[in-house]
């Protein structure tokens, strides 16, 4: 996996009075993938952004790759619509709908080649009990937090399903990354990785920083933990 997309900011974190410069200091990070979290005031209860920022500031990000994360409840609609926007990896919940319905996402595959396939799991939902469907993903998102609110801590106890991923992973001999979404710092951040994890989302923690080069830098370096 490409050193930068090791931590991925979310796009809840930016400024959006000030995208464009913000865009420009992601360039001059070197972060080559950011995180869009899309909630529909229904699956979650707090309302973000969907297809119209996407379409809008498509032009103006097109050095910057997205992972959409469908905090929805309808995903395979939301997935179509960000699909044909030209996203190449999108993430639907496991809870979104029920688990008989996710081989349906793996038919994107026909229409949209190149489009990366995620499951996300939030807390309440075990490893075990999506095991039968994960080769039909290219990535898993272990939620650390509630869904839904910023600024949570890490939920002890979810590096376990990182592990259990990890190993289910090695077992069947499958390629899906396993992302970790929520309460992300310096010591979970470490605690995920070593557990399995390829990939961290950064919110609050990104958001809050001084001096943003210099906090990228220090997880970088730690990324080998």
């Amino acid at each position: 996996m490409e050193k930068e997309t090791i931590i991925r900011p979310s796009l809840l974190s930016f400024d959006f009075l000030h995208l464009d410069n913000d865009r420009q200091e992601r360039i001059s990070l070197g972060i080559g993938k950011c995180h869009f979290d899309v909630r529909d005031g229904h699956f979650v209860h707090d309302i973000s952004f969907g297809e119209p920022l996407r379409r809008k500031r498509r032009a103006a990000y097109k050095d910057v790759s997205f992972d959409v994360h469908l905090r929805v409840t309808n995903p395979l609609d939301k997935a179509l619509s960000f699909a044909s926007l030209g996203i190449r990896e999108i993430t639907i919940h496991a809870e979104a709908r029920t688990l008989g319905d996710l081989p349906k996402l793996a038919s994107l595959k026909k229409e949209y080649p190149l489009l990366k396939r995620g499951l996300a799991l939030s807390p309440e939902t075990k490893a075990e009990e999506i095991k039968d469907f994960l080769p039909l993903f290219s990535s898993v998102l272990v939620m650390s937090v509630v869904p839904g609110k910023g600024g949570q801590s890490f939920l002890p106890g979810s590096e376990k399903k990182i592990s259990a991923l990890s190993i289910y992973r090695k077992e069947k001999g499958l390629s899906y990354q396993i992302g970790v979404d929520g309460g992300i710092d310096t010591v979970t951040g470490p605690l995920c990785l070593r557990n399995g994890a390829d990939y961290l989302i950064a919110g609050s923690s990104y958001k809050k920083s001084q001096d943003k080069k210099k906090w990228l830098q220090e997880r970088k370096k730690n990324a080998s933990w």
